[in-house]
């Protein structure tokens, strides 16, 4: 059994990818986690669908995010080594946060805040990174801490020792599997979807349940 976890970067092929990467001027703008060594399912808090950019929340991603419509995007994989309990634990509340998964958003102004090293808590909210942190911070891994800078390339200079590749996503095959980047939506799913994510993020925000 490979005992670690793999941290992967990666410039999104999107333009909200671009975007950010010009504001931040940073190679990368998404961070994900995967159990195994050939990436092929990873998870993260991003974009439930290719879509709708602003509708997010916690997502089981397939490697094929990485290899379609926008040509094969340039990743950095770093593994961390884990004690074999950590992993147990950290599968089990993987799956656990998979069956919750209508619960958790994606925390907007979190990503927003974080061009400024701000981090704003939302209750089941996250971004990319602050999901990383915690998980990697709640099993004592890396040297990470939960309280570290809420920003792609902080992490990326906690986690430099730990590379073990940077260039194009590894060639492979793959499945779509759990992961419904590619489903075609409506303007209308996209108008409901979006108004109804910040919604509930202000709702959260002001103490409220949604």
């Amino acid at each position: 059994m490979d005992n670690a976890v793999y941290i992967v970067f990666s410039a999104t092929p999107t333009g909200m990818g671009s975007l950010i990467r010009r504001a931040t001027r940073n190679r990368y703008n998404h961070v994900s986690l995967s159990l195994s060594r050939d990436i092929r399912k990873m998870y993260a808090f991003a974009r439930l669908y290719r879509t709708i950019p602003l509708y997010g929340g916690f997502v089981a991603e397939s490697i094929l995010r990485y290899r379609s419509f926008a040509g094969t995007v340039r990743v950095k994989i770093c593994r961390v080594e884990a004690p074999e309990r950590e992993l147990t634990d950290l599968r089990s509340l993987l799956e656990r946060l998979w069956s919750e998964r209508d619960e958790y958003i994606y925390n907007t102004p979190a990503a927003l805040a974080s061009l400024v090293h701000l981090r704003p808590d939302i209750r089941k909210a996250y971004t990319c990174v602050t999901f990383v942190q915690k998980l990697l911070a709640q099993y004592g891994l890396a040297g990470v801490r939960e309280s570290d800078s809420p920003t792609v390339r902080a992490l990326e200079e906690r986690l430099a020792p730990y590379v073990i590749y940077e260039g194009s996503v590894p060639a492979c095959t793959g499945e779509w599997g759990e992961d419904t980047y590619p489903a075609k939506t409506t303007a209308r799913y996209a108008f409901y979807t979006t108004a109804r994510h910040f919604g509930r993020l202000a709702l959260r925000a002001l103490g409220g349940i949604a």
